[in-house]
């Protein structure tokens, strides 16, 4: 399949109804401008999912999941976002235009289609083989049952049987008109040189086969375990990369477990295909398997589109976590919350599944699974000998390096303190020690950035870096800003953001009375630029991202086409207004007023009609983006959780998206004061250390407090006594 013409999917989301698509799955019912019903992704008896039609999302208020229409489906069936489109464009019987491809597209292409049939013909063999020859029978399926796997288990994981025979699906698939290339390509089959003269072989021969789907549920590759007891034979063999199977990408039963895991927001990692299988067996389905290999980027890639919590399962030896502390970090690095459980003493996941009934697994994964650091900390310094401080502090070290790859303050703050009374040591030598462990992962990242710039200007690739930054306050100190305490100031700016990105709004100039309509996107990336801020919560700097590229690329022309629309319609609306003042008569100064009424009117239609397109256009972008974290960002800070005090004009209440000229700059000057601040805590931090020891020191500190003192004091006056602070988490 080719890529869906963008036309195409513009026709998919302007057709999708959110309360149409929803209904096919919930039982709604009205409830003011909204719908309810009970929500999908969980078990409630009390309605909190709710869909509204207008914004044309809709959200969980309890599990918090929900979305556009394409992400419902999403959610809901488990499909990719080209998937979910392909999804609704057969339910609103929408012809599902592809983009042309090259011929080198359409090769690869052809190549994709005709390697996934050939595994779906060597699926079908290994099954046969398995269930209907005399040695499958005999030998394959006695091994399944040894291992205690039922049948249904077998049907789920559609294991199979390759024939100890030296070319017997070679041979079937020729027969079937299948190219060698593709048996060769995907793995199927082996080439030997003997003699001057190639011959082609069965590379599963005589093994247990376990194939490998991809998340849609293809097969893309095969594991297979031998019968023979040859020790010269490799135990278990795989299929090799290929135009269709990316091990890096793949988790072994992640087809099987996606519902599961989506369901109750946890996946657990284990190493092997027994060890998946028997786990559904006995109960417990969101589980997968890295299939013996390190964890890779692309698969926590595919594991976050389900769910932000991982339990990993192995032993706990040193050997074993230090070999997997790499993929640890990555899980950590990704923002993801990471558990870890010890089995019984010789247990492995496969053994203890059938060793011990459903509930018994299920309760002992409730009762024994722990945080990765205290985790970490306990299994390393067990046997570290309390008199060797270089073999301790080398365990420190290893587990501090973990603590690094987390970003979120509160949580790195947890961890520290769990660390100090897990080891004995004071807070403020982790904390030392930690800043040292981030800057030098940090000054590592800005190496190899350096290194790929460089490789890539050796091939010609030349990449434009750094915009110029004002500074509009005094030059602030190396520290490191509390995250956690920055969020809910940039959570508003986001939310002004996703609501409001590309609506123009009045913002006064210091050389002119006459306020300059510019948009709400504009307004915040101007002044940040000024002081070099950014920001920090990456969700929130990637929506800050998405809405900047829709302003610099696609909205220009858009807002211009309806533009000109919305003057034809205005035209029209004041004729027809004419029309009627004429009908009616009366003298030239009411005909005069008549007139001047009219006009306003339509310019108020106009500016209505122009403010709507952009602030719809915006949020249906936004919200229906092929970015998983955007979309999931922009739908969270769609929803009404905020409540603006009422503010009363001559003209009634004043609505959020009137106050926008007042409200977003005071959400920039509320954002730089709360940086004022963290640094003013940090300065004073130092002053209390670095200070005490050296008097030269501890003066250039208390010059710099006195600035940004300063500095806080003008912004307190620029935002006067009534600041409206956002909520806290």
């Amino acid at each position: 399949m080719g890529k869906i013409d963008q036309d195409t999917v513009n026709r998919i989301l302007d057709a999708a109804d959110i309360v149409e698509v929803v209904s096919d799955f919930v039982k709604l019912r009205r409830s003011g401008a909204n719908y309810k019903g009970l929500c999908p992704f969980h078990n409630e008896r009390t309605p909190s999912f709710s869909v509204n039609k207008s914004r044309n999302i809709c959200k969980c208020f309890s599990c918090g999941k929900g979305g556009s229409p394409v992400n419902f489906i999403m959610e809901h069936e488990q499909l990719s976002y080209t998937e979910a489109l392909r999804y609704l464009a057969r339910k609103y019987n929408i012809e599902i235009v592809e983009k042309e491809q090259s011929a080198e597209e359409r090769q690869q292409q052809n190549d994709r289609e005709a390697m996934l049939a050939v595994n779906d013909f060597a699926l079908s063999k290994f099954r046969s083989n398995l269930l209907d020859t005399p040695e499958g029978r005999d030998i394959a399926l006695p091994y399944f049952r040894h291992r205690g796997l039922s049948d249904a288990m077998i049907e789920r994981f559609k294991l199979g049987y390759s024939i100890d025979k030296g070319s017997a699906l070679l041979d079937a698939a020729r027969e079937a008109g299948f190219n060698e290339k593709y048996l060769l390509e995907t793995g199927l089959a082996g080439k030997s040189e003997r003699e001057g003269r190639t011959s082609l072989y069965d590379r599963f021969r005589g093994r247990v086969m376990f194939p490998i789907l991809s998340i849609s549920g293809r097969v893309v590759g095969f594991g297979g375990r031998t019968m023979r007891s040859d020790k010269t034979i490799a135990k278990y063999v795989n299929s090799p990369e290929s135009l269709i199977y990316k091990k890096n990408l793949e988790l072994y039963g992640l087809y099987q477990a996606k519902s599961a895991i989506a369901k109750r927001d946890k996946v657990i990692l284990v190493e092997g295909y027994l060890d998946v299988i028997s786990m559904h067996q006995a109960g417990v389905e969101n589980v997968v398997a890295s299939s013996g290999t390190s964890l890779t980027e692309g698969q926590i890639r595919a594991v976050r589109r389900f769910t932000e919590n991982v339990t990993l399962i192995y032993d706990a030896d040193q050997a074993g976590i230090k070999a997997s502390l790499r993929g640890i970090n990555m899980l950590l690095a990704e923002k993801l919350n990471v558990k870890v459980l010890l089995l019984p003493p010789g247990d492995d996941p496969d053994s203890f599944a059938q060793s011990h009934s459903s509930s018994e697994v299920e309760r002992y994964l409730a009762e024994n699974e722990r945080d990765i650091i205290a985790f970490m900390t306990d299994v390393l310094m067990k046997d570290v000998p309390a008199n060797d401080p270089t073999a301790r502090a080398k365990v420190v070290n290893v587990i501090l390096q973990s603590v690094a790859h987390v970003d979120e303050a509160v949580k790195r703050q947890e961890y520290i303190s769990q660390c100090s009374r897990m080891l004995g040591i004071a807070e403020e030598v982790l904390v030392n020690q930690l800043n040292v462990l981030i800057t030098g992962r940090y000054v590592e990242d800005e190496k190899n950035r350096a290194r790929e710039d460089a490789r890539r200007s050796i091939e010609g690739i030349e990449k434009e870096e750094g915009e110029q930054k004002k500074e509009a306050g005094p030059e602030a100190p190396l520290i490191n800003l509390d995250n956690n305490k920055l969020r809910p100031y940039e959570e508003m700016l986001a939310r002004y953001l996703v609501r409001y990105g590309l609506l123009s709004i009045p913002v006064k100039t210091d050389d002119s009375d006459a306020a300059q309509y510019i948009p709400v996107v504009d307004v915040i990336s101007s002044q940040l630029d000024i002081d070099g801020i950014t920001l920090s919560y990456a969700p929130y700097a990637a929506v800050f991202d998405a809405v900047k590229e829709l302003r610099n690329s696609s909205w220009p022309a858009e807002h211009a086409r309806r533009e000109t629309e919305i003057d034809a319609e205005a035209a029209a609306l004041l004729e027809e207004e004419r029309e009627k003042i004429r009908r009616k008569g009366g003298s030239i100064d009411q005909l005069a007023k008549l007139d001047a009424e009219a006009q306003m009117q339509r310019d108020a239609f106009r500016r209505r009609a122009i403010d709507e397109f952009d602030v719809q256009w915006c949020q249906n972008k936004l919200s229906n983006t092929p970015d998983d974290d955007v979309r999931r960002t922009a739908v969270e800070l769609m929803v009404d959780r905020y409540t603006l005090s009422k503010i009363y004009t001559k003209q009634g209440v004043s609505t959020e998206q009137d106050q926008l000229g007042t409200l977003v700059p005071r959400a920039i000057i509320e954002l730089r004061n709360a940086i004022v601040a963290d640094i003013i805590a940090d300065l004073t931090r130092r002053l209390a250390t670095e200070g005490a020891a050296d008097p030269a020191r501890a003066m250039e500190i208390i010059s710099r407090i006195s600035e940004y003192k300063d500095f806080q004091r003008r912004l307190a006056e620029i935002l006067g006594d009534r600041i409206i602070l956002p909520k806290q988490r």
